[in-house]
């Protein structure tokens, strides 16, 4: 029998992603006694399999398919533009390894108070990783996420797990295949599913519930449906039955009153994450866990109840984008080197990098009251500087307090959403209402000229008196 060795830390931090880093960063600054406890590769999720390699396959499929578009502005020989996609997911891999190696750095800082191994709890305060026991002042779970995949799919994988992939596994592929089914419009299957069809792959994307991007805006969602459906195949089911039927397989579901069936060489499973809590030993220490499979814990301070633990990260399910998991990383670390505080959290932003963008910002639809709001609408189909683009698809509705002006919150499908959504979540975080926002420099010809649109249909709906002069006077 190994004997066990015993070690004491002020901190110890379990997962070196995001949040987890981020963590360490600020500890660090106030004790160097913290040890670094990480199970799988490191490199985080945003820059090894997330954020970062999916971008670079989007901005390439996106460049791909802009061959369609140059014959109208006199540009010729679009049509004979041809891509190699294993060339293709040779380059996402290189990029991929460039910012990875930039995390590799900081992992190397850390020297020997960085263990591999998978830690699990003994008692609130002491952990077992590998043969050594760790007694911690305290300890930060930042243990990320993993790809869920639906129970029919994995007795397919378990056969033929080329057959099945998740997200993570994508960009590991030597060449695409020749055809996919997406299950999953969310943010990941969305972004993936419309790329893999600009590259050449035949896509078929499936949802369960009819929205895509995580949109609530029953408006917005329509729109951004029939937007998407005239690029490429899009079906919302309950259930979908899946048959392995030799190198191939068979999807059937029921759409409207017709049964349908396709046959693809690949699944991708983008079913959402599911964080990653089991085999830590946080129910025999006593941690409460919520309906969801998470620890409960204060968003606030990050602490779950009253242990000495706090969680960051994907692992809590609440925002799990990468600024969310760095910020709650931040609260952790700072609230095991001082007196547990509360920080206020920033505005809510999230962005799909489909074409167009969908954006969520401040408050969706869903969380806001009937009667308590006013919403400003536009449409970019003729949107001066989007015309020009060819981009001139896009729905833009904001949300404003109906007696204040109080910007609230705003959903889109929108060309350059992810720069209008970035001015919007600016004028949420500083309290602006939409007069303000309209008191603000636009210039011309800009897609954010349709923003400024929208502000003015909401500011018409809530004080039509203040309408027009859009300009402050000046005091003396």
């Amino acid at each position: 029998m190994t004997n066990q060795k015993a070690r004491k830390a002020d901190i110890v931090i379990i997962g070196a992603g995001t949040a987890g880093l981020a963590a360490y960063s600020i500890a660090k600054k106030h004790t160097r006694n913290i040890i670094l406890i990480n199970a799988g590769h490191y490199g985080t999720t945003c820059a090894r399999v997330g954020c970062m390699p999916s971008k670079v396959f989007i901005q390439a499929a996106n460049d791909y398919h802009r061959r369609h578009q140059l014959k109208k502005q006199g540009i010729h020989g679009g049509e004979r533009i041809h891509i190699n996609t294993q060339e293709t997911l040779k380059y996402v891999r290189s990029m991929r390894d460039y910012f990875v190696s930039f995390v590799l750095e900081t992992i190397e800082d850390i020297g020997d108070n960085n263990i591999h191994g998978r830690a699990q709890f003994l008692e609130p305060n002491k952990l077992q990783v590998n043969d050594t026991i760790i007694q911690a002042g305290k300890i930060i779970l930042a243990t990320g996420s993993t790809p869920f995949i639906p129970e029919p799919l994995e007795a397919i994988r378990a056969k033929n797990r080329s057959s099945v992939l998740t997200t993570d596994e994508l960009f590991e592929l030597e060449s695409l295949p020749e055809s996919v089914a997406v299950i999953g419009t969310g943010p990941l299957g969305l972004e993936l599913g419309q790329a893999m069809h600009r590259l050449g792959v035949t896509t078929h994307l499936f949802g369960r519930s009819r929205t895509v991007g995580g949109l609530t805006d029953a408006d917005v969602i329509e729109y951004a449906i029939e937007a998407l459906q005239e690029e490429l195949p899009l079906s919302y089911t309950q259930e979908i039955c899946y048959e392995a039927c030799g190198d191939e397989i068979a999807l059937t579901w029921q759409e409207g009153q017709e049964s349908k069936c396709i046959q693809v060489k690949t699944v991708l499973a983008a079913t959402g994450r599911r964080p990653n809590v089991s085999g830590l030993g946080l129910e025999e220490i006593g941690v409460p866990f919520s309906d969801n499979g998470v620890p409960e814990f204060n968003p606030e301070t990050m602490q779950i109840a009253d242990f000495p633990i706090f969680i960051a990260g994907d692992v809590t399910g609440l925002r799990p984008v990468l600024h969310e998991a760095s910020d709650e990383g931040r609260i952790a670390g700072w609230n095991c080197v001082h007196e547990t505080v509360a920080f206020q959290r920033r505005t809510p932003l999230a962005i799909t990098f489909s074409e167009p963008n969908i954006v969520r910002v401040g408050k969706s639809r869903r969380e806001l009251s009937e009667g308590n709001y006013h919403t400003g609408e536009v449409l970019f189909d003729s949107q001066g500087r989007s015309t020009i683009q060819q981009r001139n698809k896009g729905m833009l509705h904001i949300f404003g307090d109906k007696d204040s002006g109080l910007l609230l919150g705003a959903e889109m499908i929108a060309p350059a959403g992810e720069h209008m959504g970035h001015l919007l979540s600016w004028a949420i975080e500083n309290r602006m209402t939409v007069f303000d926002a309209l008191a603000a420099p636009f210039y011309h010809p800009v897609v954010e000229e349709g923003l400024r649109t929208c502000l003015r249909d909401l500011a018409k709906k809530i004080n039509p008196h203040r309408q027009g002069l859009e300009i402050r006077f000046k005091s003396n």
